[in-house]
């Protein structure tokens, strides 16, 4: 019985608490963007539901995106796509996408990341 008592108690104290399995959701800056960008990279994050919210403002250097969202703890087993950077939008859309992305694994929003492009010179954000 004794035995038991000590098992059990074992087991409580070892076992991951309910806080402790699921993680919590938090809110940080993703980046600093082009004036404009960060309202489609938020968009593009909240259609997705990587994020489940997004704040953006206005700065002298550019666009503040801040956003909520709950941190991965295992990478998935599909890619998600964030947005895509058009070649129309934004001067350089190779370099916003890999900056977001690197930004986005800085930061635990996700754990790796690729932009794919396709005949246009656009490039899609797509994360695990």
């Amino acid at each position: 019985m004794r035995s038991a008592v000590l098992v059990a108690t074992a087991a409580v104290l070892l076992a991951p608490s309910a806080a402790q399995a699921a993680p919590r959701e938090t809110t940080t800056l993703l980046g600093t963007y082009g004036f404009g960008r960060a309202d489609v990279i938020a968009a593009g994050g909240l259609a997705a539901g990587t994020w489940s919210s997004a704040r953006v403002s206005s700065r002298f250097a550019g666009d503040d995106l801040v956003v909520t969202f709950v941190p991965p703890t295992t990478r998935s087993a599909t890619e998600q796509q964030i947005y895509t950077a058009m070649y129309n939008e934004v001067s350089d859309p190779r370099a916003e996408c890999e900056r977001v992305g690197a930004d986005g694994v800085a930061k635990g929003v996700w754990m790796t990341y690729r932009c794919r492009t396709g005949i246009a010179p656009n490039y899609t954000l797509l994360v695990r």
